[in-house]
């Protein structure tokens, strides 16, 4: 058999963990996960196995936004090549971020992203939902500026991940980021534990659900971090 490729390296789950009553914006359906089937409960007969249940936005969770949740005309999920959410990724340092302030292009440029990277933003927003603090959804978290995000296409970033709720709250600047129907990054939002990672190079694997028509999808993110 051929060797493993990720031998040498350490996995670093980056995906907050989906359960029953999970954490929402407040204009999103409750998330339920429920035991829709008991193995040995008796419902008129015996129940035969485990079954459970789930009922979830496709913007809960460690989740991608496809172009089409901002732009009718924009790419669907399952029409975006699986390449695309795989890649090295560099692991930017942003947790001088804090409520009201915005992702600058010199923000970008002084720590050497360059055109066509991948990157992942760690402000340690996600120190506010373990537990949960309701400031985790304040619409004020750190988040893109319109000129941020025109640096974004301009550079033509593949990949843009985050440890916060949106790449903007507003709804103002988010749908301009899809505004290019052939020029868009993978945007990743909802992501933990990129702490463990902060200011590395990683292999990223963050595969979404092959859900047809869909403006988003569940993602499981995981780095592979070489061993030094």
């Amino acid at each position: 058999m051929r060797p493993d490729p990720f031998e040498n390296m350490t996995m670093v789950d980056l995906s907050l963990p989906i359960h029953d009553d999970a954490p929402i914006w407040s204009a999103e359906p409750r998330c339920i996960v429920h035991d829709w089937i008991v193995k040995g409960r008796k419902h008129g007969s015996v129940e035969p196995l485990n079954m459970k249940y789930y009922c979830m936005s496709g913007h809960q969770s460690t989740h991608t936004d496809a172009p089409y949740h901002m732009q009718n005309f924009g790419d669907k999920v399952h029409e975006i090549p699986l390449q695309r959410y795989m890649g090295w990724c560099k692991v930017l340092d942003f947790t001088e971020k804090t409520l009201g302030d915005h992702y600058e292009p010199g923000d970008f440029e002084k720590r050497g992203v360059e055109p066509g990277d991948s990157i992942l933003i760690h402000t340690g927003w996600d120190r506010y939902i373990k537990p949960l603090d309701e400031t985790y959804f304040n619409l004020d978290h750190p988040h893109f500026s319109e000129a941020a995000i025109d640096w974004v296409l301009e550079n033509k970033l593949d990949l843009v991940g985050m440890d916060t709720p949106s790449t903007d709250p507003y709804l103002e600047d988010h749908p301009k980021i899809f505004r290019e129907k052939d020029n868009y990054p993978i945007i990743l939002e909802l992501m933990t534990n990129l702490d463990q990672i902060v200011n590395k190079e990683v292999y990223l694997l963050a595969l979404p659900l092959n859900v047809s028509e869909a403006d988003g999808a569940w993602v499981r993110a995981v780095a592979f971090v070489p061993d030094d």
